[in-house]
């Protein structure tokens, strides 16, 4: 007799306010939308230090190491550890109960519709190919069993995608979500996903600052006669 498989639940999508804070203090009473997207902006922040003398794809790298810092200090703060599963950078929960990774996210990331996954590869530049070694490299059967190894830690991916506007000012999207699905090292579904508001830069805002210019002194000594 043959059994059918279950179908896939559909995914749980939490985006109003007062439900994103209800949800991310039952996982953790440490866990904010604000604290979450602290991290974010001083990931983006870290984009305006690019100058035009950088490698062209500086800013998202910057963004991403940025964020990852700032969202690993924050919550070690609250006993959380600091943990790199080859190579992989986590923070997991005092209980175990959950660990966050910090990923680039495509252009649905951050909306109620479409299917948010991690940055994917055709096309892909240099940090966005860097970014999608440290993904697969935690994707690994090997990897994911020995982080749920004994204590059942689930994987929840802080995902996010910076989008530019018409008017020249950028969005900048962020969701924390548990998958439940991947297919060749990249999430092809989703189990739970949480929604945080989205943040917004001013037009004016520069993505590329210029070069500062630096004064080149050259000093000079008078020789005296012997």
């Amino acid at each position: 007799m043959l059994i059918p498989s279950p179908a896939p639940q559909p995914t749980r999508i939490i985006v109003e306010p007062e439900d994103v804070a209800a949800r991310l203090l039952s996982l953790d009473s440490v866990l904010t939308e604000d604290l979450l997207l602290e991290a974010n902006q001083r990931g983006f922040e870290a984009r305006l230090d690019v100058t035009r003398a950088h490698a062209p794809t500086a800013a998202g790298t910057y963004h991403w190491h940025a964020f990852v810092a700032a969202l690993r200090l924050a919550l070690v703060e609250h006993g959380w550890t600091m943990r790199d599963e080859r190579n992989c950078p986590l923070v997991i929960s005092p209980d175990r109960a959950m660990a966050i990774v910090v990923m680039t996210g495509n252009a649905d990331t951050g909306k109620t519709f479409g299917n948010p996954t991690n940055q994917a590869d055709k096309g892909a530049v240099l940090d966005e190919a860097v970014q999608r070694n440290i993904q697969y490299q935690l994707f690994e059967a090997s990897a994911l069993a020995k982080l749920q190894k004994g204590g059942g830690t689930q994987l929840w991916v802080l995902l996010y995608h910076v989008e530019s506007g018409s008017n020249g000012a950028k969005e900048v999207r962020t969701e924390l979500s548990l998958p439940s699905e991947f297919h060749r090292k990249r999430i092809a579904n989703w189990s739970e996903r949480i929604i945080l508001r989205p943040m917004s830069t001013e037009p004016s805002t520069p993505v590329i600052a210029p070069i500062p210019t630096i004064p080149f002194d050259v000093p000079v000594e008078r020789k005296t006669g012997t």
